[in-house]
């Protein structure tokens, strides 16, 4: 398994990668809706990662994005903050350390780039497991950052 900068040829795969992916864990892919940005990931991310196994294909995926300031939120929020997105790996290759591998990885890269804090949201039902290993890394429950109707737990890193 190695992880790679996405790239625009593989825009079709990703796509065929998320409505196998999502559907595992309850979701639907909804390419004209809330995943929009999702169809054209060239243009929507910076950096943004998949991880692939040996025959190439798309078992992964870890993005990470700049989190604008908000005044509103600046109770809890930082500066120099950036948001972990779509960290998705399929149920064959859960429990391998492959999802500890990516959010490593992601927040390596974040150190890199030089954000010193990192956020997220998710859904508590949908994403138990995600929520225990962001836990593990040391993310902590804040409230809420942002509107995301999705999203019912929030949480927050120093990196």
């Amino acid at each position: 398994m190695r992880i790679v900068g996405f790239v625009h040829f593989l825009q079709k795969q990703l796509e065929e990668f998320y409505e196998k992916c999502l559907p595992e864990s309850g979701r639907s892919f909804e390419p004209d809706g809330k995943h929009k940005e999702l169809t054209d990931v060239a243009s929507n991310y910076r950096h943004f990662w998949v991880m692939m196994d040996d025959d190439q294909e798309i078992v992964g995926t870890i993005a990470i994005k700049s989190l604008p300031y908000d005044p509103k939120y600046a109770e809890f929020m930082h500066r120099n903050a950036c948001e972990v997105k779509h960290l998705y790996l399929l149920n064959e290759f859960q429990g391998k350390g492959l999802g500890e591998k990516m959010l490593s990885f992601a927040l390596d890269q974040a150190k890199l780039f030089g954000y010193t804090w990192a956020y997220l949201d998710s859904n508590r039902e949908r994403s138990a497991k995600a929520i225990e290993l962001y836990e593990q890394f040391g993310f902590e429950e804040i409230p809420p950052y942002n509107e995301n109707q999705n999203a019912n737990i929030y949480m927050r890193k120093r990196l």
